[in-house]
Protein backbone atom coordinates (compact mmCIF):
# COMPACT_ATOMS: atom_id res chain seq x y z
CA UNK A 1 0.00 0.00 0.00
CA UNK A 2 2.97 2.49 1.11
CA UNK A 3 3.82 1.89 -2.67
CA UNK A 4 0.94 3.75 -4.38
CA UNK A 5 1.57 6.83 -5.77
CA UNK A 6 -1.95 8.77 -5.39
CA UNK A 7 -3.05 11.59 -7.16
CA UNK A 8 -6.12 14.19 -6.44
CA UNK A 9 -9.68 14.23 -8.81
CA UNK A 10 -12.39 16.55 -8.98
CA UNK A 11 -15.78 16.00 -10.72
CA UNK A 12 -17.89 18.81 -12.03
CA UNK A 13 -20.78 19.51 -13.51
CA UNK A 14 -22.14 21.55 -15.93
CA UNK A 15 -22.94 25.55 -15.81
CA UNK A 16 -26.66 25.11 -15.72
CA UNK A 17 -26.60 22.04 -13.44
CA UNK A 18 -29.35 22.28 -10.38
CA UNK A 19 -25.64 21.65 -8.56
CA UNK A 20 -23.01 23.63 -10.48
CA UNK A 21 -19.44 23.23 -9.61
CA UNK A 22 -17.62 21.04 -7.83
CA UNK A 23 -19.46 17.05 -7.02
CA UNK A 24 -16.44 15.94 -5.05
CA UNK A 25 -13.20 15.48 -4.47
CA UNK A 26 -11.53 12.14 -4.35
CA UNK A 27 -8.10 10.73 -3.96
CA UNK A 28 -7.38 7.70 -6.16
CA UNK A 29 -4.48 5.29 -7.57
CA UNK A 30 -2.50 7.67 -10.15
CA UNK A 31 -1.97 3.99 -11.77
CA UNK A 32 -5.35 3.50 -12.69
CA UNK A 33 -6.10 7.06 -13.95
CA UNK A 34 -3.76 6.26 -16.98
CA UNK A 35 -4.72 3.96 -19.48
CA UNK A 36 -6.09 1.53 -17.55
CA UNK A 37 -9.71 0.96 -19.05
CA UNK A 38 -11.08 0.78 -22.31
CA UNK A 39 -14.61 2.51 -23.88
CA UNK A 40 -16.67 2.47 -26.84
CA UNK A 41 -17.12 5.83 -26.59
CA UNK A 42 -12.84 6.58 -26.93
CA UNK A 43 -12.33 8.92 -30.61
CA UNK A 44 -8.78 8.31 -31.42
CA UNK A 45 -6.22 11.33 -31.01
CA UNK A 46 -6.29 12.85 -34.39
CA UNK A 47 -4.18 15.58 -36.95
CA UNK A 48 -7.20 17.84 -37.94
CA UNK A 49 -5.86 19.71 -40.72
CA UNK A 50 -4.48 16.68 -42.35
CA UNK A 51 -7.72 15.13 -42.85
CA UNK A 52 -8.45 17.47 -45.57
CA UNK A 53 -7.75 16.35 -48.87
CA UNK A 54 -7.32 20.09 -51.06
CA UNK A 55 -7.59 23.35 -50.73
CA UNK A 56 -10.77 25.06 -49.77
CA UNK A 57 -12.13 21.59 -47.89
CA UNK A 58 -13.67 21.68 -44.83
CA UNK A 59 -14.98 18.76 -42.20
CA UNK A 60 -17.28 18.26 -39.60
CA UNK A 61 -15.05 16.54 -37.12
CA UNK A 62 -17.92 16.44 -34.31
CA UNK A 63 -21.17 17.06 -34.15
CA UNK A 64 -24.80 17.19 -31.80
CA UNK A 65 -27.60 18.20 -32.23
CA UNK A 66 -26.66 21.85 -31.20
CA UNK A 67 -23.46 22.32 -33.20
CA UNK A 68 -21.16 21.20 -35.22
CA UNK A 69 -17.56 21.48 -34.73
CA UNK A 70 -14.82 21.16 -37.83
CA UNK A 71 -11.72 22.52 -39.58
CA UNK A 72 -11.49 23.76 -43.11
CA UNK A 73 -8.79 25.64 -45.70
CA UNK A 74 -9.18 28.73 -46.54
CA UNK A 75 -7.52 29.27 -49.87
CA UNK A 76 -8.14 32.58 -51.65
CA UNK A 77 -11.43 34.66 -52.36
CA UNK A 78 -14.50 32.47 -51.55
CA UNK A 79 -16.70 33.59 -54.26
CA UNK A 80 -20.18 33.82 -52.41
CA UNK A 81 -21.40 35.36 -49.06
CA UNK A 82 -23.00 33.14 -46.43
CA UNK A 83 -25.38 33.67 -44.34
CA UNK A 84 -26.19 31.78 -41.33
CA UNK A 85 -29.79 32.39 -40.99
CA UNK A 86 -30.27 30.44 -37.19
CA UNK A 87 -26.81 29.48 -35.74
CA UNK A 88 -23.88 31.50 -34.52
CA UNK A 89 -20.66 30.91 -35.89
CA UNK A 90 -17.01 30.76 -34.17
CA UNK A 91 -13.67 30.76 -35.92
CA UNK A 92 -10.94 30.02 -34.44
CA UNK A 93 -7.58 30.58 -36.40
CA UNK A 94 -4.80 28.17 -36.54
CA UNK A 95 -2.33 28.99 -39.53
CA UNK A 96 -2.35 31.80 -42.30
CA UNK A 97 -4.27 34.96 -42.40
CA UNK A 98 -7.74 35.57 -43.19
CA UNK A 99 -10.03 39.02 -44.17
CA UNK A 100 -13.60 38.03 -43.43
CA UNK A 101 -15.63 40.42 -45.08
CA UNK A 102 -19.08 41.22 -42.80
CA UNK A 103 -22.35 43.21 -42.97
CA UNK A 104 -20.50 44.39 -39.59
CA UNK A 105 -17.39 45.68 -41.70
CA UNK A 106 -13.85 43.76 -42.66
CA UNK A 107 -12.08 41.85 -40.01
CA UNK A 108 -8.44 40.53 -40.17
CA UNK A 109 -7.52 36.89 -38.32
CA UNK A 110 -4.31 35.80 -37.66
CA UNK A 111 -3.05 32.94 -35.75
CA UNK A 112 -4.28 32.39 -32.22
CA UNK A 113 -7.53 34.83 -32.38
CA UNK A 114 -11.46 33.60 -32.37
CA UNK A 115 -13.83 35.27 -33.64
CA UNK A 116 -17.59 35.61 -33.02
CA UNK A 117 -20.42 36.08 -35.87
CA UNK A 118 -23.50 36.13 -34.66
CA UNK A 119 -26.85 34.25 -36.53
CA UNK A 120 -27.92 36.06 -39.62
CA UNK A 121 -25.20 38.01 -40.48
CA UNK A 122 -23.71 37.09 -44.33
CA UNK A 123 -19.86 37.03 -44.50
CA UNK A 124 -17.15 36.07 -46.76
CA UNK A 125 -13.61 35.15 -46.51
CA UNK A 126 -10.23 35.26 -48.22
CA UNK A 127 -7.43 33.54 -46.87
CA UNK A 128 -3.25 33.04 -47.40
CA UNK A 129 -2.51 29.93 -49.46
CA UNK A 130 -1.83 28.44 -45.71
CA UNK A 131 -4.71 29.89 -44.14
CA UNK A 132 -6.05 26.66 -41.39
CA UNK A 133 -9.27 27.47 -39.17
CA UNK A 134 -11.58 25.63 -36.88
CA UNK A 135 -15.31 26.53 -36.86
CA UNK A 136 -18.12 25.42 -34.95
CA UNK A 137 -21.56 26.78 -35.76
CA UNK A 138 -24.15 26.70 -32.71
CA UNK A 139 -27.53 26.83 -32.93
CA UNK A 140 -28.73 27.56 -29.35
CA UNK A 141 -27.41 30.93 -29.16
CA UNK A 142 -24.08 32.41 -27.53
CA UNK A 143 -24.94 34.70 -24.55
CA UNK A 144 -21.75 35.13 -22.42
CA UNK A 145 -19.14 36.92 -23.91
CA UNK A 146 -15.43 37.66 -22.67
CA UNK A 147 -14.45 40.85 -24.96
CA UNK A 148 -13.08 43.91 -25.26
CA UNK A 149 -9.54 45.61 -25.22
CA UNK A 150 -9.51 45.43 -21.66
CA UNK A 151 -9.70 41.64 -21.47
CA UNK A 152 -6.41 41.16 -22.87
CA UNK A 153 -3.30 40.96 -20.32
CA UNK A 154 -0.82 41.64 -22.55
CA UNK A 155 -0.22 41.35 -26.82
CA UNK A 156 1.22 38.47 -28.75
CA UNK A 157 1.54 37.72 -32.01
CA UNK A 158 2.18 34.04 -33.52
CA UNK A 159 3.37 32.84 -36.88
CA UNK A 160 2.30 29.27 -37.53
CA UNK A 161 4.62 27.02 -40.14
CA UNK A 162 3.67 23.29 -41.64
CA UNK A 163 5.99 21.20 -42.13
CA UNK A 164 5.32 17.80 -44.26
CA UNK A 165 1.89 19.04 -45.06
CA UNK A 166 0.47 19.96 -48.88
CA UNK A 167 2.43 22.59 -51.00
CA UNK A 168 -1.30 24.47 -51.66
CA UNK A 169 -1.44 27.31 -54.07
CA UNK A 170 -4.29 30.24 -54.11
CA UNK A 171 -6.83 29.04 -57.60
CA UNK A 172 -6.14 31.65 -60.33
CA UNK A 173 -8.43 33.89 -60.18
CA UNK A 174 -9.19 33.61 -56.54
CA UNK A 175 -6.30 35.87 -55.46
CA UNK A 176 -8.73 38.81 -54.15
CA UNK A 177 -12.70 38.85 -53.57
CA UNK A 178 -14.68 40.62 -56.24
CA UNK A 179 -16.14 43.99 -54.61
CA UNK A 180 -18.29 45.48 -56.42
CA UNK A 181 -21.44 45.13 -58.96
CA UNK A 182 -23.90 42.10 -57.60
CA UNK A 183 -22.57 39.38 -55.35
CA UNK A 184 -24.22 35.80 -54.46
CA UNK A 185 -25.27 35.35 -51.34
CA UNK A 186 -26.07 31.43 -49.68
CA UNK A 187 -28.83 31.31 -47.00
CA UNK A 188 -27.95 28.62 -45.10
CA UNK A 189 -30.60 27.16 -42.39
CA UNK A 190 -29.39 25.00 -39.16
CA UNK A 191 -31.73 22.03 -40.88
CA UNK A 192 -31.01 22.28 -44.54
CA UNK A 193 -29.68 19.10 -46.27
CA UNK A 194 -26.82 18.60 -49.09
CA UNK A 195 -29.32 19.25 -51.31
CA UNK A 196 -30.59 22.62 -49.63
CA UNK A 197 -30.19 25.72 -51.96
CA UNK A 198 -30.85 29.39 -50.95
CA UNK A 199 -29.15 31.84 -53.39
CA UNK A 200 -29.91 35.73 -53.22
CA UNK A 201 -28.45 37.94 -55.74
CA UNK A 202 -27.57 41.45 -53.71
CA UNK A 203 -25.60 44.70 -54.32
CA UNK A 204 -22.05 44.35 -52.87
CA UNK A 205 -22.61 47.99 -51.68
CA UNK A 206 -25.46 47.02 -49.33
CA UNK A 207 -23.31 44.11 -47.90
CA UNK A 208 -20.09 45.21 -46.49
CA UNK A 209 -20.76 47.07 -43.36
CA UNK A 210 -24.54 47.32 -44.40
CA UNK A 211 -25.55 46.45 -40.59
CA UNK A 212 -25.48 47.58 -37.42
CA UNK A 213 -26.90 46.43 -33.90
CA UNK A 214 -28.50 49.86 -33.55
CA UNK A 215 -30.78 51.52 -35.48
CA UNK A 216 -29.00 55.39 -35.25
CA UNK A 217 -25.16 54.58 -35.11
CA UNK A 218 -22.85 52.06 -36.16
CA UNK A 219 -22.02 49.22 -33.55
CA UNK A 220 -20.93 46.08 -34.57
CA UNK A 221 -22.06 42.56 -33.37
CA UNK A 222 -18.82 40.67 -34.28
CA UNK A 223 -16.73 40.17 -30.96
CA UNK A 224 -13.06 39.06 -32.03
CA UNK A 225 -10.62 37.93 -28.92
CA UNK A 226 -6.75 37.21 -29.19
CA UNK A 227 -7.73 33.62 -27.66
CA UNK A 228 -4.15 33.45 -25.40
CA UNK A 229 -3.77 37.11 -24.79
CA UNK A 230 -6.38 36.94 -22.11
CA UNK A 231 -4.53 34.81 -19.08
CA UNK A 232 -4.34 36.10 -15.55
CA UNK A 233 -2.16 33.20 -14.70
CA UNK A 234 -1.81 29.72 -14.80
CA UNK A 235 -4.74 27.66 -15.37
CA UNK A 236 -3.66 24.28 -14.98
CA UNK A 237 -2.50 25.30 -11.13
CA UNK A 238 -5.62 27.06 -10.44
CA UNK A 239 -8.61 25.15 -11.95
CA UNK A 240 -9.17 27.06 -15.08
CA UNK A 241 -10.38 30.07 -16.70
CA UNK A 242 -13.53 31.81 -17.53
CA UNK A 243 -15.14 30.83 -20.85
CA UNK A 244 -14.85 33.25 -23.89
CA UNK A 245 -18.06 32.25 -24.94
CA UNK A 246 -20.68 30.33 -23.63
CA UNK A 247 -23.97 29.09 -24.87
CA UNK A 248 -26.37 26.69 -23.27
CA UNK A 249 -24.97 23.95 -24.20
CA UNK A 250 -21.37 24.83 -25.43
CA UNK A 251 -18.52 26.39 -23.97
CA UNK A 252 -14.89 27.61 -25.47
CA UNK A 253 -11.50 28.22 -22.89
CA UNK A 254 -7.99 28.66 -23.39
CA UNK A 255 -5.58 26.99 -21.21
CA UNK A 256 -2.44 27.29 -19.93
CA UNK A 257 -0.05 25.64 -17.95
CA UNK A 258 3.95 24.56 -17.33
CA UNK A 259 4.37 21.01 -15.65
CA UNK A 260 1.29 19.14 -14.00
CA UNK A 261 -2.22 19.76 -13.91
CA UNK A 262 -3.02 20.42 -10.21
CA UNK A 263 -5.39 17.87 -10.33
CA UNK A 264 -7.36 15.22 -12.64
CA UNK A 265 -10.38 16.48 -13.89
CA UNK A 266 -14.12 13.80 -14.09
CA UNK A 267 -16.72 16.05 -16.02
CA UNK A 268 -19.86 14.06 -15.26
CA UNK A 269 -21.68 16.64 -17.76
CA UNK A 270 -19.70 17.39 -20.58
CA UNK A 271 -17.07 16.16 -22.92
CA UNK A 272 -14.00 18.25 -24.10
CA UNK A 273 -12.04 18.25 -27.63
CA UNK A 274 -8.37 19.85 -26.25
CA UNK A 275 -6.57 21.20 -29.32
CA UNK A 276 -2.98 21.95 -29.30
CA UNK A 277 -1.94 25.58 -30.47
CA UNK A 278 1.18 25.69 -29.22
CA UNK A 279 4.19 23.56 -27.35
CA UNK A 280 4.26 19.55 -26.80
CA UNK A 281 2.26 17.65 -24.11
CA UNK A 282 1.06 14.30 -22.78
CA UNK A 283 -2.29 13.92 -22.12
CA UNK A 284 -3.68 11.85 -20.08
CA UNK A 285 -6.82 9.97 -19.33
CA UNK A 286 -8.16 6.64 -18.46
CA UNK A 287 -8.74 5.25 -21.58
CA UNK A 288 -4.86 6.03 -23.15
CA UNK A 289 -2.03 8.23 -23.21
CA UNK A 290 -0.77 10.77 -25.99
CA UNK A 291 1.84 12.57 -26.58
CA UNK A 292 0.44 15.85 -28.35
CA UNK A 293 2.19 18.81 -30.43
CA UNK A 294 0.64 22.08 -32.13
CA UNK A 295 -2.23 21.31 -34.42
CA UNK A 296 -3.16 17.87 -32.79
CA UNK A 297 -6.93 16.94 -31.30
CA UNK A 298 -7.79 14.99 -28.24
CA UNK A 299 -11.47 14.48 -27.31
CA UNK A 300 -12.24 13.26 -23.77
CA UNK A 301 -15.61 11.60 -23.02
CA UNK A 302 -18.09 12.62 -20.33
CA UNK A 303 -17.17 10.56 -17.09
CA UNK A 304 -13.72 10.22 -18.08
CA UNK A 305 -10.91 11.24 -15.60
CA UNK A 306 -8.15 12.86 -17.42
CA UNK A 307 -5.05 15.68 -16.72
CA UNK A 308 -2.08 17.18 -19.13
CA UNK A 309 1.58 17.15 -18.28
CA UNK A 310 3.92 19.86 -20.22
CA UNK A 311 6.92 17.67 -22.55
CA UNK A 312 9.30 18.96 -20.85
CA UNK A 313 7.80 19.29 -17.68
CA UNK A 314 9.72 22.68 -17.30
CA UNK A 315 8.34 23.99 -20.97
CA UNK A 316 6.68 27.32 -20.21
CA UNK A 317 5.08 27.00 -24.02
CA UNK A 318 2.15 24.77 -23.78
CA UNK A 319 -1.02 26.76 -25.43
CA UNK A 320 -4.36 24.93 -25.81
CA UNK A 321 -7.89 25.65 -27.23
CA UNK A 322 -10.78 23.78 -25.45
CA UNK A 323 -14.33 23.15 -26.58
CA UNK A 324 -17.33 21.87 -23.99
CA UNK A 325 -20.34 20.28 -24.74
CA UNK A 326 -23.21 18.95 -22.41
CA UNK A 327 -24.31 17.18 -25.52
CA UNK A 328 -22.53 13.75 -26.48
CA UNK A 329 -20.73 14.31 -29.81
CA UNK A 330 -20.90 12.06 -32.72
CA UNK A 331 -18.44 12.00 -35.42
CA UNK A 332 -19.73 11.69 -39.07
CA UNK A 333 -16.46 11.57 -40.70
CA UNK A 334 -13.43 9.09 -40.10
CA UNK A 335 -10.40 10.98 -38.22
CA UNK A 336 -8.42 8.59 -38.55
CA UNK A 337 -8.15 8.93 -42.33
CA UNK A 338 -5.47 11.17 -42.55
CA UNK A 339 -3.93 12.54 -45.95
CA UNK A 340 -0.73 14.20 -44.99
CA UNK A 341 1.97 14.02 -42.07
CA UNK A 342 1.88 17.03 -40.75
CA UNK A 343 3.82 19.13 -38.16
CA UNK A 344 3.81 22.69 -37.10
CA UNK A 345 5.83 25.61 -35.54
CA UNK A 346 4.68 28.23 -33.52
CA UNK A 347 7.08 31.18 -33.92
CA UNK A 348 5.89 33.62 -31.28
CA UNK A 349 6.69 37.06 -30.95
CA UNK A 350 5.47 39.17 -27.98
CA UNK A 351 4.90 42.83 -28.35
CA UNK A 352 3.73 43.37 -24.74
CA UNK A 353 4.00 41.02 -22.03
CA UNK A 354 1.41 40.42 -19.57
CA UNK A 355 2.57 41.22 -16.39
CA UNK A 356 1.89 38.46 -14.36
CA UNK A 357 3.89 36.63 -16.38
CA UNK A 358 6.99 38.77 -16.21
CA UNK A 359 5.80 38.18 -12.41
CA UNK A 360 5.74 34.75 -12.44
CA UNK A 361 9.51 34.84 -14.16
CA UNK A 362 7.39 32.72 -16.98
CA UNK A 363 8.72 34.61 -20.09
CA UNK A 364 8.78 32.00 -23.24
CA UNK A 365 12.04 32.38 -24.90
CA UNK A 366 12.06 32.45 -28.45
CA UNK A 367 13.42 28.32 -28.96
CA UNK A 368 11.11 27.36 -26.24
CA UNK A 369 7.74 29.01 -27.90
CA UNK A 370 8.59 26.46 -30.73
Amino acid sequence: MSDVVTQREFMTTWHSSPRQGIEAWSLRNKANLIGSGTSTDRVPPFRPFDLLAQPNDALVVLENDDHRIGVQSVCGAQRAFVRHVDFDTIYFQFAGNTTLETEFGEVEMSPGEILFIPEGIAHRSTGTADSLRWFAFVNDPFTEFRDGDDVHTGRTEFRVIRHGGPDWKIPAGAEKPVKTGIIEERMIRWGHGPNDRTIIHRDYDYLLGASSTHIAEKRSGIRKLRAFDIFEGVAGKKGGVEPMFRSPHMEIKTYNITGEQFAFHRALRSEEVRIQFRGEALDTCEIEKTLVGPGDATVIPRGIAHSVITEPPDSPAFLRLNFYSNLSWRTPNDLTCHQYKSTFEVQTIVHDEATWRIEAGLVVPVAAAR
